[in-house]
């Protein structure tokens, strides 16, 4: 069965929904949010592999309210198997603060970019939507000293 152009678009759509809300939802701490972007069986694989909501959940708890992050995503592409598996992927430009300054909600006077990579990304089509069924990160660039400290530490 083949998929419209209109289907095309729609799912398109959905899983670049998906990549923009992951940002949004991490960076401003809806970590539950964030967790339900996966599927039950989902993979994050960020500097480690962390399978399902539960343990993704788990994860982002453990976060320090002294990281302070923006996920600046662009140049996403998605390709669409059929109705119910999509992949893509998606660029990342990262900037992150460590540090007693990320409790303050003023800017931080940092600005060069912590990371620039790519996830790359495999969709599916669950009961609740489109979903992460994987996203993985990879480093083209990557400034050691925005992860010299432990991100874990409340």
């Amino acid at each position: 069965m083949s998929l419209s152009n209109d289907e095309i678009r729609a799912i398109r759509a959905e899983c670049e929904r998906l990549s923009v809300a992951y940002a949004v939802y991490i960076d401003t701490r809806r970590y539950a949010e964030f967790a339900a972007l996966f599927g039950e069986t989902g993979i994050l694989a960020v500097g480690g592999k962390l399978q399902g909501q539960e343990a993704i959940a788990a994860a982002m708890a453990q976060r320090s309210d002294k990281l302070r992050s923006r996920h600046v995503l662009t140049n996403t592409l998605i390709d669409v198997q059929d109705a119910e598996h999509a992949s893509g992927v998606t660029y990342l430009t990262l900037y992150r603060h460590f540090g007693d300054a990320s409790l303050d909600p003023g800017p931080i006077n940092s600005f060069s970019p912590a990371a620039v990579g790519h996830y790359t990304d495999a969709f599916v089509l669950t009961s609740d939507g489109w979903r992460f069924a994987k996203r993985e990160l990879s480093f083209a660039f990557q400034n050691m000293e925005y992860f010299a400290r432990p991100a874990t530490t409340k």
